[in-house]
């Protein structure tokens, strides 16, 4: 007895299966262009067309795979025939239909699968239609759909073989069975040609084969100027994969116009009468960096004055002392508090608080020239990077700085009196201590500023002053 699934149509299935002739034959290019579309679509290292004989399965197609057959009893397209439903197995080393199988059970084994059934004109299964992987994986509604979309085209394949040889005497025949064979031939360049992305096939020396619309569209060029070009003069930096591989990057692709977009390249090599060929899929991702560089910026920047936060603060402050000693020129890190500040909360409320810090960061800004730096860390706490500068001119500056802070500040209908107490602290050449220390150093002379109610405090990082 069978270690495996037999359909209850067992013998009209094998007679239906020998009468076509599709076993023990040599590879035919109508099945060889669905399981290369099936690798490239899928991004799967195995595509097969599987037909299933008596005792064996016969590799109709086959992308992947060097064996022609291999036994009925480790097919695990044979359970597809029986359920006459797509099966997929996102795991098979954890199915026990399946784990045994020698092509599973090794830690390089096979491991995806998902077949579609093959039928005849009478509904009959023949054989499958499958991709597989060595790596655990799901399959979404849109791959399943374009799976299910190929295979129609292998079932309209073999349902015209049928007709082909029942009208093969007669001319209605054969020009029938010729105009279906190319509307095979259009649809499957069609599931190309509309595709979302740019494909780009590429011949043994990297030149471009095949050029679709959305390719045309990206670089503004159309498919017969793209033809015979070299993949480097499309996309720079590129390193093709070796045969039965895969690879993911992100490149520039040059357009017509001169123009370069940021892009993702799915790549795969496969061979084809012994040279090497590639799919290429390349997908825009210009929205992509630009949504990344919005939220890189948005991850440094304080939402309520748009200054630089204490994140942005910790990343330019190292940077700028590291200056200080290729230049020789000092700089001066101002702490700035607000005093004053939560009274204009508790009397005006939060919006008018809010109004005014952005008044404060303002004014800040109008202050300093356009080689300083302001950031606002938190609450009422503003800090000020000056570089370049000595001692006096930073004592001076603060002066400036306090006037300027102490102006009114229109809060609608009424108005605001602040001050603030501000600290300093200056590294120059042949200092030493960190960023931290620095940034410390500045609220210390400040609170000690803020208690003595006297002019700013000096503070230093070289541990020896």
């Amino acid at each position: 007895m069978s270690n495996y699934p037999i359909p209850a149509d067992e013998q009209a299935r094998l007679a239906a299966l020998h009468e076509l002739k599709l076993l023990d034959c040599s590879a035919e290019p109508a099945f060889d262009r669905v399981t290369r579309l099936v690798s490239r679509l899928l991004e799967v290292p195995i595509a097969l067309v599987t037909l299933i004989d008596a005792h064996r399965q016969w590799l109709k197609s086959r992308v992947g795979l060097d064996v022609e057959h291999t036994p009925r009893s480790e097919s695990v397209c044979n359970w597809t025939i029986n359920q006459r439903s797509p099966l997929v197995i996102e795991d098979l080393s954890r199915d026990p239909r399946f784990s045994h199988f020698s092509g599973v059970d090794r830690p390089d084994g096979l491991r995806f699968y998902v077949g579609i059934p093959l039928y005849n004109s009478a509904g009959v299964a023949l054989g499958s239609l499958c991709a597989v992987d060595h790596q655990p994986r799901q399959i979404d509604a849109i791959q399943l759909a374009t799976l299910q979309d190929l295979a129609a085209i292998i079932n309209q394949d073999i349902q015209l073989r049928e007709a082909n040889r029942r009208l093969a005497i007669t001319l209605a025949g054969h020009a029938e069975t010729h105009r279906a064979l190319h509307e095979r031939e259009t649809e499957l360049r069609l599931v190309i040609d509309t595709a979302y992305d740019a494909y780009i096939g590429l011949d043994g020396q990297a030149r471009v084969t095949a050029w679709n619309r959305a390719a045309k569209q990206m670089f503004g060029m159309a498919r017969g100027a793209a033809l015979g070009k070299s993949i480097d003069q499309l996309i720079g930096s590129l390193t093709l994969p070796h045969a039965g591989e895969r690879s993911i990057s992100e490149a520039l692709a040059n357009r017509r116009d001169g123009r370069e977009l940021p892009v993702e390249v799915r790549m795969r090599a496969f061979f084809v009468d012994a040279d090497t060929h590639y799919s290429i899929f390349v997908h825009d991702i210009t929205e992509r960096r630009q949504l990344d560089a919005l939220r890189d910026k948005e991850a440094r920047q304080d939402v309520l004055t748009g200054l630089p936060n204490r994140r942005a603060l910790d990343e330019r402050l190292p940077e700028a002392m590291a200056r200080v000693a290729r230049s020789g020129q000092p700089l001066a890190l101002l702490f700035l508090d607000l005093d004053g500040f939560k009274a204009v909360n508790d009397d005006h409320g939060h919006d008018a608080g809010d109004t005014l810090l952005r008044e404060i960061a303002s004014r800040l800004l109008g202050s300093v020239r356009q080689t300083d730096y302001v950031a606002r860390l938190a609450g009422d706490e503003f800090v000020v990077l000056l570089e370049g500068i000595d001692e006096a001119a930073a004592q001076a500056f603060v002066q400036k700085l306090v006037a300027c802070i102490n102006a009114p500040v229109a809060l609608g209908d009424a108005h605001a009196e602040i001050s603030a107490s501000i600290g300093v602290a200056l590294h120059g050449p042949g200092d030493v201590g960190s960023a931290a220390q620095l940034l410390k150093m500045a609220d210390v002379a400040m609170y000690a500023t803020k208690r003595a109610g006297k002019p700013p405090l000096r503070q230093t990082t070289d541990i020896d002053a």
